[in-house]
């Protein structure tokens, strides 16, 4: 047997827990187990399969009476102490230094009461390699003084440092973001909340920061998502650099950011941190020989005495709404901007919710409607198609406006079957003339569509499903988009718009010189016809110097293959002009107007 008395370990008895002041000396013995004396010995002996499925789990076991001899360890036990044998176990050595720490964290209440009582607790160990661990220890005291030396103490013991490292590990992987290990939304709902909370009472505000990078879409689609992460990791390092020292940011989404701010003094200051993370996350970029122009919109939320009423995570997330609510008007409004939430944003953002709600209930319904507009030969004044454009009267407010119905639409995602509800309902109206013969057997119907809806993966098996329903050609059909969905090189659009004109189908760039780079999309995107502005088609009031230019657009379009039509057209002298120019087709309401599809005319008005 291993003796563990006074005489051999390192503490005195007076703080010795398993310590008796008369304890006789005791070598230390070769550990065995010892052989059970004629008492009660047997008590402490452990059956094999016991040991055995211990030693499986890598349970260390020591059992010791309480005048410290030691009764029973297992092989776990002398492996978590670093010993080889029993006689391992000496004062002064480190694997018997250990064993007392079990007893020592363990309270010296149960040493001294009588009941004795169990103990479980966890306690940092250098191991005898020098590694920092963690052990998790179970203590159990029992008092008898028919038992040898009076009773005895248990101790199991788990090394659980791994276990709790993986703990830590999903602790964080719960509430941080594992590309650029910036918190998550999760994390930081928390630190807003009790950002929150000790704001009250204070002066200052909480702020909010919703910052959107703008153009990482294009750059995943352009370059590849490998690329679009190294920016984004980039952008959470420049982010964390120019935030102040208190702050916290959160990657939030994709493309979003969270930063949260507590004691922000007033909006001046709040609008100048802002203006800092604008400047430090936008410029031009160089990647894979392409110059990216790069930048953030930014929308800013300030606590108020409302807002600090509410609970904690209603705080929270109002501000957040706020914030992003701010974030899309600074979008809306230009991009790469920062702005502060109002009270008027909250209304207007309510205003748009209520409005996609109805929207989406009208959609489904198919409470839409469609009116046409005839296109013309500006040689031969025959309608050589019609434009078909989306209307929707509001059950309460009346015709609402196609520009903020269409926003509206994209940002709540019913443009996809808005969109799909007008090309079904051009293509029927169009085989419905066809068949009365009140349109040319060339006759094609031109409609407007998004990016959204030329980036969705099944836009074009749709558009070829509906043809062969109608039974129309593919060159009946002519697809208008504006000049942004064609130029930002969005891979699914690009791909889309391929896959449409080897069917047949004509792409038209629409609203042609209202954008920044409308001479690169003659060169730059594949199109069939160019739809003219109608600030560009010659306007009253145009000058010649305008006529010579559109007469150069015009040559140009026709060496590229494209033909061109001249929008809004709305006077005679404007008409004699655009042909002069050479301009190929014309629409207007001088031709014109719109209307529904039984009154539609395909003649000229004049």
């Amino acid at each position: 047997m291993v003796s563990l008395d006074d005489d051999n370990r390192a503490s005195s008895p007076a703080t010795d827990p398993v310590a008796t002041a008369d304890a006789p000396a005791a070598a230390p013995a070769p550990f065995a187990p010892p052989t059970p004396e004629p008492t009660d010995d047997h008590m402490f002996e452990m059956p094999e399969a016991v040991e055995w499925l211990l030693d499986a789990d890598g349970s260390a076991v020591l059992i010791l009476s309480l005048d410290g001899e030691l009764r029973t360890i297992t092989a776990a036990g002398l492996r978590l102490l670093g010993a080889e044998r029993a006689d391992d176990l000496r004062p002064g050595t480190a694997p018997y230094a250990l064993m007392r720490s079990f007893l020592d964290h363990a309270p010296q209440s149960l040493f001294h009461d009588p009941e004795g009582g169990t103990w479980h607790g966890d306690f940092d160990d250098t191991s005898p390699t020098g590694e920092h661990r963690i052990l998790r220890a179970t203590v159990t005291v029992r008092h008898d003084p028919s038992m040898s030396g009076g009773g005895f103490a248990a101790i199991m013991a788990h090394d659980v440092t791994e276990a709790r490292e993986e703990a830590a590990r999903l602790r964080h992987r719960a509430t941080h973001d594992p590309l650029t290990g910036l918190s998550n939304r999760r994390q930081i709902m928390n630190v807003l909340a009790d950002a929150v909370r000790d704001q009250r009472g204070r002066s200052g505000h909480v702020a909010a920061f919703f910052v959107d990078l703008d153009r990482l879409k294009y750059v995943n689609d352009a370059l590849g998502h490998d690329i679009g992460d190294r920016l984004l990791v980039s952008s959470a390092r420049r982010l964390t650099e120019v935030i102040r020292p208190n702050d916290s940011v959160a990657r939030i989404g994709g493309d979003e950011f969270l930063v949260v701010c507590k004691g922000m003094p007033d909006a001046i200051t709040a609008l100048d941190l802002a203006e800092r993370i604008r400047r430090a996350l936008s410029g031009r970029l160089r990647i894979r020989d392409l110059d990216i122009e790069f930048g953030v919109s930014i929308g800013i939320a300030l606590s108020d005495s409302e807002l600090l009423a509410m609970s904690e995570a209603d705080a929270a997330s109002t501000l957040i709404s706020n914030a992003d609510t701010a974030m899309y008007e600074a979008k809306h409004t230009g991009r790469g901007r920062c702005l502060l939430f109002t009270d008027q944003m909250r209304s207007t953002a309510r205003e748009r919710t209520e409005l996609a709600a109805v929207l989406a209930h009208a959609i489904k319904e198919e409470a839409i409607e469609v009116e046409y507009q005839p296109v013309f030969s500006a040689v031969t004044q025959s309608a050589i198609g019609a434009e078909a454009l989306v209307r929707w009267i509001h059950p309460t407010r009346g015709r609402i406006d196609t520009s903020t119905f269409i926003s509206v639409a994209e940002e709540s995602g019913s443009i996809v079957p808005l969109g799909e509800l007008v090309v079904e309902r051009a293509m029927r109206d169009t085989r419905i003339w066809l068949d009365q013969q009140l349109v040319d057997r060339d006759f094609a119907v031109h409609v407007n569509v998004s990016k959204v809806q030329l980036a969705n993966p099944a836009f074009v098996s749709f558009v070829l499903t509906q043809l062969r329903h109608h039974r129309l050609r593919p060159e009946q059909l002519v697809l208008e988009a504006r000049e942004q969905a064609l130029l930002n090189r969005d891979l699914n659009v690009e791909r889309s718009v391929r896959a449409l004109r080897r069917l047949g189908v004509k792409i038209a760039v629409d609203n042609f010189g209202t954008g920044s780079n409308a001479l690169s999309i003659l060169t730059d995107v594949g199109a069939d016809i160019l739809k003219l502005d109608g600030a560009l088609a010659l306007p009253s009031g145009a000058s010649d110097s305008d006529t010579r230019l559109v007469r150069a657009l015009v040559l140009l379009a026709h060496a590229l293959e494209m033909q061109v039509i001249a929008e809004r057209v709305s006077g005679m002298e404007q008409l004699r002009r655009l042909r002069a120019a050479g301009c190929d087709f014309a629409q207007g309401n001088l031709l014109g107007e719109p209307t529904p599809a039984d009154q539609f005319v395909a003649s000229t008005a004049y």
